[in-house]
């Protein structure tokens, strides 16, 4: 598996849409609003997509799961086919959804043996 990484560079941003265009220029971007539900009420104020109750809120559905796996293959489809690629996820506010999806992709495909950088857009650091 690693030879097909070898080279290859993925850079995987997580934004929110309430912030409007300009979007991430990307070869998949993906809206997360209609394919993931919002943990938002579920997770205490103030809690982002780095924290483990958010990640578990929204990993924690055997459904999302699915969808990870989904854009785990169509990534390294694209990173196999382009060498490198520009893979963006987004959701209302950028803080949740988009952020979890954009960190366990990531972790899935360093296993696999790719250069990965990731960028939060939107993501504050709590206060």
């Amino acid at each position: 598996m690693r030879a097909a990484a070898e080279g290859a560079m993925i850079k995987i941003l997580s934004f929110g849409f309430k912030y409007g265009e300009p979007y991430p220029e990307a070869e998949m971007r993906v809206d997360l609003r209609s394919r993931v539900r919002n943990p938002r009420d579920h997770v205490p104020k103030g809690a982002v997509g780095t924290d483990r109750v958010v990640i578990d809120a929204v990993l924690g559905s055997p459904g999302n799961v699915k969808v990870l796996q989904r854009y785990h293959e169509r990534a390294r489809t694209l990173a196999r086919e382009n060498g490198s690629c520009v893979i963006a996820f987004g959701c209302k506010s950028g803080i949740h959804r988009s952020v979890v999806f954009a960190n366990a992709l990531a972790e899935r495909l360093r296993k696999d043996g790719y250069e990965v950088e990731v960028v939060h857009r939107h993501l504050r650091a709590p206060s």
